[in-house]
């Protein structure tokens, strides 16, 4: 009888003491995302990054929660951290905004072979301008222009936003311009045309571009330089 009684009571504190541990986890757990919408409240970043390794560290790898930890980086500009974390979440899931991010890090770490790699996975998904005059930008910067324009192409026909701005160098020493997507995209257009010595091709995209914003200082300038290009070998071929 005692013996039974004594085994009972030890089950009884087994279980009070299994009980306590997790009541003890969830409260934990419970003060840390307090102290973390407490952060993003107040802006501080590092004390938020810090709630969310403690968060991490009961919830395990699967936490929602380092989906935030890749967002704090990123606005910190931590581009390395932010990598890591992301190629972490890739590993289990791949989403478009994480896609993004990694993107954005790679291009910051001048990465830029693998930020192609990775634009060119969010442009197949999207198939939206945006992505389209990225990857573009990025294929040029490698000396991909035949890619560039081709990128471009494929974009063309789709919707361009309406209230989008790319700055572009001004008139004047320091100054910038905020010029219209559609502008800037036919302005890429034309740069990549170039490039591929496709002269005719070029001017007919930076009129493009002029015809949507006429004040556009760059597609003036390029558009000239071209134009003079074109009366100097045509001298040279009737000089021959």
């Amino acid at each position: 009888m005692i013996k039974n009684m004594l085994l009972s009571s030890l089950l009884i504190v087994g279980v009070l003491s299994g009980f306590g541990q997790k009541l003890h986890k969830e409260d934990l757990l419970n003060l840390e995302k307090n102290i973390y919408k407490d952060a993003l409240k107040n802006y501080d970043l590092d004390a938020a990054k810090n709630a969310i390794y403690l968060i991490i560290a009961i919830e395990g790898d699967q936490s929602k929660f380092i989906d935030s930890l890749a967002y704090i980086y990123f606005n910190q500009k931590n581009y390395v951290s932010c990598l890591q974390v992301s190629n972490q979440i890739l590993q289990q899931k791949e989403t478009l905004d994480i896609l993004e991010i990694k993107a954005v890090c790679l291009e910051n770490l001048n990465d830029i072979k693998e930020a192609i790699a990775v634009y060119e996975k969010i442009y197949a998904l999207k198939k939206d301008v945006l992505s389209a005059y990225k990857l573009a930008q990025l294929q040029q910067r490698l000396k991909r222009s035949a890619e560039a324009y081709a990128t471009l192409k494929s974009a063309e026909n789709l919707k361009f936003p309406d209230k989008v701005f790319v700055t572009f160098p001004g008139p004047k020493k320091g100054a910038v311009q905020n010029v219209p997507f559609k502008a800037a995209f036919y302005n890429l257009m034309a740069q990549t045309s170039y490039d591929l010595h496709n002269y005719e091709m070029a001017l007919k995209y930076y009129d493009e571009a002029l015809k949507i914003f006429p004040d556009f200082f760059v597609a003036k300038q390029n558009s000239q330089v071209i134009k003079m290009l074109k009366e100097k070998l045509k001298d040279k071929k009737e000089k021959k």
